[in-house]
C-alpha cells in the first residue's frame, strides 16, 4: 500500500506542541525530515529562539549563537531560505549586544561577518576602542533590517507577523519611533532607559500597536511632565503593566496620569522611588483593577514626619480598593505597617503573595496592630518579611509575639522567606508544626540549633531550605535530617546552610556522605558555608618576613 502523507494540519498541531514543550532537538530534526514539514517546524523553531540554549550563556564561546544571529538578520536581506526574523516574537537587541561581545572576546569577528553580513559591519579605531567594531551601530542596522522588512513582509504577503515583544539596553531615541510603527504586532517593550521613549513614540504605539498593553524600564531619567505626557498619549485604558526597575524621575504628574489607564492596569511596579514620589501614591486613587502592586523607595531612612495620617489613609484606601489585588510588594516605604494594617484589614482584599521590607525597627515594634492583621490574609502562599536597616541585622519576630501568632494563622503559606529577618529555634519549630503546607523556607537568626532539624523535616513537602543565621549543627542531627527527607514529597530538595559556625565545622568525609545522601538518595543538592572558618587564610594571618 502507498503510504499517505500526513495531512499539514497534523503536522502544525505536532509542531506546537513540541514548541509549546520547548523540544528544539525534535523540531530542528523535523525540518530536516522535508521542505513541507521544514518550513512549519522552523517557524516553531524560530518563534520560540529566545528560550534556546544558543541564545543563553550556555552557547558561549561557541558559534551556535552567532550562527543564530546571523540567520536571523541574513534573512532581513532575503539571503536565507525563509524568513526567520518573520517568525520571531521576541526581538532582543540585549541579546544580540552579548553575542556580538561574545564574539569579540572569542575571535569568532570573521565569522560573524562573512559574507552578506559584511554590510552591517561598523568598526572603530584599534586605539580607541579593545573592541575595534562599534557595537551600538552595528545593532542599530541589524535592528532597522529587521523592522523594515518585518514591515514589507507583512505588506506583501497581507499576513499578520507574529513579533510581539522587542527588547533593547539602549535604542537610539531618533529610531525607537520608526522601529515601534513598524511593528504591528508589538504588545511588549522592555528597555534600559526609559528616557528614549516621548510622545512621538506614544503616538507610534497609539496609532499602529493597536494590542500593546506591558511597558518596562529598568531606568528612566525623562523629565516627570514627559512621562505624563507620554502615558496620556498613548490610548486610553490601554496599558495593562508598567514597571520601573531602578533610579528613575517620576512624580506626582507621572502617576496621576497612569490614571488614563486605570481600567486596564493590572501590573504596576514601581521601584525606587524619590520621597517626592511616595507622598504623592494617593493621586493614583482611580487604579483600583490591580491584581500586582509594587512600591519600593530608593532612601533606606526617611524623614517620616512629612507623612502624616491623612495621607497614609488615602494611600490606605487606594490600595484596600484594588479588589482584584493578589499580589502586594512594599520597600523600604516609611509608615508602610498603618498602610498594611488598613489594607490586610479590608474586607475585599484576598492575597496570594505579600512582601514587607520595613526601614526602621521602630515600625516593627510599634505597630502591633499591623502583624496581628496580618492572620487574617488565610489565602496567603507566599510571604516575605525583613528588615533592611544597615544598623541591625534584620527584623526580630520576637518583639513583636502578634507576629508570629499570625504567620502560624497562615495555613495556606508554601513559601516564607524570613532572609532578612532574625527568628529563634522556638518559632521555627512552631512554624514548622503550624504550616504544613510550606515547601520554601528561608531565614536568618543566632544560634540556631539541632533542636529544628527535626520538626523541619516533618514538612513533607519541602523543597528549598536555606538557613542564613548563625547554625551549631552537629554531623549526627544533620544525618538524621537527611535520613528522615527519604520520602517522595522532598525528591529533589535543596538544602544551604550559609552561615554554620567554623567550630563546627564538617570533616571532609562527613561533607562528601551528606552530599552523596543528597545528590544519590534526594536527588537534591546539599552545601554548608562556614562562619568564621579556620581552615581560611586570611590576609592578616600573615605578616612581613624580613631578613
Amino acid at each position: 500500500m502507498a503510504s499517505v502523507p500526513l495531512p499539514q494540519d497534523i503536522i502544525l498541531l505536532l509542531c506546537e506542541e513540541l514548541a509549546t514543550r520547548r523540544d528544539f532537538t525534535t523540531l530542528f530534526r523535523c525540518s530536516l525530515v522535508s521542505r513541507r514539514v521544514s518550513s512549519i517546524a522552523l517557524e516553531k523553531l524560530y518563534g520560540i529562539h529566545e528560550s534556546s540554549r544558543a541564545s543563553f550563556g550556555d552557547a558561549r564561546g561557541t558559534l551556535a549563537w552567532p550562527r543564530l544571529w546571523r540567520s536571523i538578520i541574513l534573512s532581513s536581506i532575503r539571503k536565507t531560505a525563509y524568513p526567520y526574523c518573520t517568525y520571531l516574537r521576541y526581538l532582543s537587541l540585549g541579546n544580540l549586544e552579548e553575542c556580538l561581545q561574545d564574539v569579540v572576546r572569542s575571535d569568532s569577528l570573521d565569522f560573524f561577518f562573512r559574507g552578506d553580513m559584511e554590510r552591517f559591519r561598523v568598526s572603530k579605531p584599534q586605539d580607541l576602542s579593545y573592541l575595534f567594531i562599534d557595537i551600538l551601530a552595528i545593532i542599530d542596522r541589524c535592528a532597522d533590517s529587521i523592522t523594515d522588512f518585518i514591515e514589507k513582509f507583512a505588506d506583501d504577503t497581507g499576513t499578520a507577523v507574529t513579533l510581539a515583544h522587542l527588547e533593547g539596553t539602549i535604542i537610539p531615541h531618533d529610531r525607537v519611533s520608526t522601529w515601534i510603527a513598524r511593528l504591528r504586532t508589538l504588545t511588549t517593550l522592555r528597555i534600559r532607559d526609559g528616557s528614549v521613549l516621548g510622545v512621538e513614540a506614544a503616538s507610534a504605539i497609539s496609532e499602529c500597536c493597536p494590542n500593546f498593553t506591558d511597558l518596562t524600564f529598568f531606568y528612566c531619567c525623562t523629565a516627570d511632565e514627559d512621562l505624563a505626557a507620554f502615558f496620556r498619549t498613548l490610548r486610553p485604558n490601554s496599558l495593562r503593566s508598567f514597571q520601573v526597575i531602578s533610579l528613575n524621575t517620576i512624580g506626582g504628574n507621572a502617576l496621576a496620569a497612569l490614571n488614563a489607564h486605570a481600567k486596564s492596569l493590572k501590573t504596576l511596579i514601581l521601584g525606587s522611588l524619590s520621597p517626592a514620589a511616595i507622598k504623592a501614591l494617593n493621586l493614583l486613587s482611580s487604579c483600583t483593577a490591580l491584581e500586582t502592586l509594587t512600591v519600593e523607595s530608593d532612601h533606606y531612612r526617611m524623614e517620616l514626619a512629612d507623612y502624616n495620617e491623612e495621607l497614609l489613609r488615602e494611600i490606605s484606601a487606594w490600595i484596600g480598593n484594588c479588589k482584584s489585588l493578589r499580589n502586594l510588594t512594599l520597600g523600604r516605604v516609611p509608615n508602610a505597617l498603618p498602610i498594611v494594617k488598613d489594607v490586610l484589614a479590608a474586607p475585599d482584599i484576598h492575597l496570594v503573595s505579600l512582601s514587607i521590607i520595613c526601614c526602621s525597627n521602630e515600625a516593627v515594634t510599634e505597630n502591633p496592630a499591623a502583624w496581628a492583621t496580618l492572620g487574617l490574609q488565610d489565602s496567603l502562599e507566599d510571604l516575605t518579611l525583613g528588615l533592611q536597616d544597615a544598623q541591625l541585622e534584620g527584623l526580630r519576630v520576637g518583639a513583636s509575639p502578634r507576629l508570629a501568632d499570625s504567620i502560624c494563622q497562615l495555613k495556606n503559606l508554601t513559601s516564607l522567606n524570613l532572609i532578612q529577618s532574625s527568628v529563634s529555634d522556638d518559632e521555627l519549630c512552631r512554624f514548622a508544626k503550624a504550616l504544613p503546607k510550606l515547601s520554601e523556607l528561608s531565614f536568618s537568626g543566632d544560634a540556631i540549633t539541632d533542636s529544628i532539624l527535626e520538626p523541619l523535616s516533618n514538612l513533607s513537602q519541602l523543597k528549598l531550605l536555606e538557613i542564613s543565621a548563625i547554625s551549631n549543627f552537629s554531623f549526627a542531627a544533620l544525618l538524621n535530617f537527611a535520613t528522615r527527607l527519604d520520602t517522595p514529597g522532598h525528591r529533589g530538595i535543596r538544602v544551604d546552610i550559609l552561615n554554620q559556625l567554623g567550630e563546627r565545622k564538617l570533616t571532609t568525609l562527613q561533607f562528601a556522605r551528606l552530599k552523596n545522601y543528597f545528590g544519590k538518595t534526594l536527588k537534591g543538592t546539599f552545601d554548608i558555608t562556614y562562619f568564621n572558618d579556620p581552615d581560611e587564610l586570611h590576609e592578616s594571618d600573615f605578616s612581613d618576613v624580613s631578613d
